[in-house]
């Protein structure tokens, strides 16, 4: 029974979740273990931070579509490329776990790299600031946001990501 006083602790709804307390990296593998399989939510781990965050149909459609734009628009500007979606940046390490919406690898040397060079989040209902420092740990060199019909671009500059007006890979 929660009280006046007391907070309730935080529900899961169509934007996400983050759990209230600290996890540890062993704690968390054991829930991302437990999820596996019958997921239908994605996982995120920064510093001891979970969050979980629901898969809509509307987001993955728009994902499909988008992903096949970009691979026509990457084979137009003959890039190599090779697309690595949603596949999860992991390494305790560096204190952090996260599933892009799409990711790519470019360049001949493109298959040899362990983190992608492009990641791309699909905002639907909430974006985080701190999302660029999931990216920042495992130094991917850009990242793009898409929110209502705009893409932000980022590029990581040093230690740090600065807006971009043009992207490298549209060359």
């Amino acid at each position: 029974m929660t009280t006046a006083t007391q907070n309730p602790l935080p529900r899961l709804n169509s934007t996400r979740f983050v759990f209230p307390y600290f996890m540890t990296w062993a704690e968390f593998q054991a829930l991302d273990s437990a999820l596996s399989g019958r997921r239908s939510v994605r996982l995120s781990y920064l510093d001891g931070h979970v969050e979980i965050m629901p898969i809509s149909t509307d987001r993955e459609t728009f994902k499909c579509l988008l992903a096949g734009l970009l691979i026509l628009f990457f084979m137009e500007k003959d890039l190599d490329f090779t697309p690595t979606g949603s596949a999860t940046l992991l390494s305790e390490v560096q204190g952090a776990s996260k599933e892009p919406d799409l990711s790519y690898r470019f360049g001949e040397n493109r298959r040899q790299k362990e983190f992608p060079d492009l990641a791309i989040e699909i905002v639907f209902t909430s974006g985080d600031a701190k999302v660029l420092e999931y990216y920042r740990r495992f130094e991917i060199p850009e990242i793009w946001f898409w929110e209502d019909g705009v893409f932000s671009l980022y590029q990581l500059q040093g230690d740090r990501y600065g807006a971009i007006k043009a992207s490298a890979y549209q060359t």
